[in-house]
């Protein structure tokens, strides 16, 4: 399927509760770090993040990812990643070209988000419910895996993930 160039649907709502939920969950270096580890490792951020999310809920991960989203990954975010990555960081003669293109990359994953948020609210699988919410997280992010086979360092990442998502959940039931 391919993007119809930058138009995404009109109900599709970029300030999504995924958007937010990433947003907090973003805010934990060790997450952020994890995150951006397993992404080099070839993972998607975005199903990481919904993996997480709906773990929150108590909703599992569908197997599989809409197509409009991954065609929104490869012909936009992925193709921007690329370029940012491409310029030196801290070159003075390149700075303001990468701070556009890492904001633009920002944008485009708010977008595939949005188009995330809205392929999953469509089609919520919910848990057992006997699961714990790190049980399930850790269910959702296997499923939200390039690849079954898992090595030591992917498991340290995973482990990583399902703590900083366990730590923030805890920290939202705390009575105020």
């Amino acid at each position: 399927m391919a993007c119809s160039g930058s138009k995404i649907p009109e109900d599709a709502d970029p300030e999504n509760p995924l958007w937010r939920f990433a947003c907090r969950f973003w805010e934990s270096s060790a997450a952020r770090e994890a995150c951006l580890g397993l992404q080099d490792r070839g993972w998607s951020v975005t199903r990481i993040l919904c993996a997480a999310w709906l773990a929150t809920s108590g909703n599992v991960l569908p197997g599989t990812e809409s197509a409009q989203v991954t065609a929104w990954r490869r012909q936009v975010t992925e193709p921007l990643r690329s370029a940012k990555k491409t310029i030196t960081k801290n070159d003075p003669g390149t700075a303001i070209v990468r701070e556009c293109i890492a904001r633009s990359e920002l944008e485009a994953e708010r977008v595939e988000l949005a188009l995330a948020y809205q392929a999953l609210v469509s089609n919520k699988h919910t848990g057992s419910g006997e699961a714990t919410m790190a049980n399930l997280a850790l269910s959702n992010l296997l499923a939200a895996a390039p690849e079954k086979t898992m090595d030591n360092e992917t498991g340290s990442l995973l482990d990583i993930l399902t703590r900083e998502l366990s730590t923030l959940v805890e920290g939202d039931n705390k009575p105020c």
